[in-house]
């Protein structure tokens, strides 16, 4: 199938929390979300494997081909923008991936909405928007309330990894970071992105930055 096969299933007016085709929709300016409309992962997986989601996951390429290579995890992308959702829709039809579900929402609201204490393994975000301009800077996902969901919904010895070229953004999350303990990871293992080859194409430095849940 082709991105624009993927509909959006109502309209504004109607806009409502809806699971769908492995897709959960988070719809903006909603205020009356109920966390039982969400199910448990290992529920909805039907299995125990860890879970990983990566937030702000763009058109999909870094997750759908994680997921392809790593059948025995379970995965969890979370994507603002409809027309992104749709490619990463897309791609997981094509391929026929079982282990992921896609969330077509703002990631703080869905994590604080909707996610349980200590059921996320390891959490990703690669190459979020940095919102260059000052004034747009709170904008940014990399903020105090999303560290404290993200303290809240890993799980205790899980890992959250934080990928960006932009230097400021890289010490904004090293600052809202501070308190959690640094650890190595092997970049060679991790995987390749669209932005990822864009940006050392145009010579600028990638920065991976792994913490551990203590």
């Amino acid at each position: 199938m082709k991105p624009k096969d993927l509909p959006y299933p109502y309209k504004w007016e109607d806009r409502h929390p809806l699971l769908k085709d492995k897709i959960f929709y988070v719809p903006e300016y909603y205020f009356e979300h109920q966390k039982e409309l969400f199910p448990n992962l290992h529920d909805y997986f039907g299995n125990d494997n860890p879970i990983h989601l990566e937030y702000c996951s763009g058109n999909g390429e870094w997750i759908i081909n994680r997921a392809r290579q790593n059948p025995s995890v379970n995965w969890v992308a979370v994507e603002i923008w409809f027309e992104r959702v749709r490619k990463i829709y897309s791609k997981m039809v094509n391929y026929g991936i079982e282990n992921l579900i896609i969330i077509s929402g703002e990631g703080v609201t869905f994590s604080r909405e909707y996610l349980s204490d200590s059921c996320i393994d390891a959490a990703y975000v690669n190459f979020p928007d940095p919102w260059p301009k000052d004034r747009h800077a709170k904008h940014r996902i990399i903020q105090r309330p999303f560290v404290e969901e993200l303290r809240r919904t890993v799980k205790r010895e899980g890992t959250v990894t934080l990928v960006t070229d932009n230097i400021p953004y890289k010490e904004q999350m090293e600052y809202e970071m501070q308190e959690w303990p640094k650890i190595e990871m092997v970049h060679e293992d991790y995987g390749s992105s669209f932005f990822e080859r864009l940006w050392l194409s145009h010579g600028l430095e990638i920065h991976h930055m792994c913490y551990v849940n203590r």
